[in-house]
């Protein structure tokens, strides 16, 4: 059977009379009345009784009649739900971003902008370090991720997109010498005790501060490794040593912490969306039509 059949056969059955029914289709009477007749033969029954002032449904008519509107009516909702998928209306979107970034105004003004355009997409969110974002989206576990690099990406299979730059702070006691400075330049924080992220954690900002300290020739002497941020601004509160993290994390309060910015033209971290260069996806696509950075 096909669409077009059912298509005719429930105007007539709707109808129960063959001129409306062809005026409805907006095809002639006698076309219609041929594929009603087309119909019957395939199926081996008569759908109709016809009469010259009325047209009745038989009994095998009354069976189709319910299956037909069933079998049209999935055929627009799978036509709908293609259509939907290819615009990007639905499906998943899963994203990554790295600890810092609720902190920042563009990922949840993002998230909510996203999410009023298309209510129906489901969005699966993932907190990780830079690297593994890159690796995730490598292997295609991760459709995009806001992450925290300097440069460029790792990968030719990664395209990167700066949004933001933070600046980075030192996190000192509040008895600390340097925490009433306005700024203070990497080079004075040679020596002191840091805490920072473990070496292996596929974090941005480590990379970042060390490449800083090379270029500036400053010897950081790493006392504590802490994976949260939070974790090592508590620390900081404990006097166990300083912290170099971005200027969002400024808005964490403790009464026992200052945030002093570093002055050094360099002392920033990014903020970019990554993606595969080779995604084609509409639901990315869309995404990242309503990203706005500075």
């Amino acid at each position: 059977m096909e669409l077009r059949h059912l298509r005719y056969f429930l105007a007539v059955a709707e109808e129960l009379h063959f001129t409306r029914a062809a005026e409805r289709l907006h095809i002639g009477q006698p076309p219609l009345s041929q594929q009603i007749q087309a119909l019957e033969a395939e199926l081996g029954a008569p759908l109709f009784r016809r009469h010259q002032r009325k047209v009745e449904l038989t009994a095998a008519g009354l069976q189709l009649l319910p299956r037909a509107r069933q079998i049209l009516a999935d055929s627009a909702a799978a036509a709908s739900a293609v259509r939907r998928a290819a615009q990007g209306e639905t499906g998943e979107l899963r994203i990554g971003f790295t600890s810092s970034l609720p902190l920042t105004p563009i990922l949840h003004h993002s998230l909510q902008r996203y999410r009023q355009a298309y209510p129906d997409v489901r969005l699966t969110l993932s907190e990780r370090f830079t690297a593994s974002q890159f690796d995730a989206l490598e292997r295609r576990q991760l459709d995009l991720g806001f992450v925290r690099f300097n440069g460029p990406a790792p990968s030719p299979q990664i395209r990167v997109e700066e949004l933001h730059r933070d600046r980075l702070l030192a996190v000192v006691p509040s008895g600390h010498p340097l925490a009433s400075a306005d700024s203070v330049p990497l080079a004075r924080l040679a020596g002191e005790p840091l805490i920072g992220y473990p070496r292996d954690s596929g974090s941005g900002l480590s990379d970042v501060v060390r490449l800083l300290a090379r270029e500036n020739g400053v010897e950081l002497r790493l006392v504590q490794e802490a994976g949260e941020a939070i974790t090592q601004i508590g620390l900081v509160a404990a006097g166990v040593g300083i912290a170099i993290l971005p200027s969002p994390l400024e808005s964490v309060r403790i009464p026992a912490v200052r945030y002093v910015p570093l002055s050094d033209e360099a002392a920033y971290l990014s903020m970019g969306i990554a993606v595969r260069r080779d995604d084609d996806s509409p639901l990315v696509a869309n995404f990242l039509a309503g990203v706005e950075g500075d």
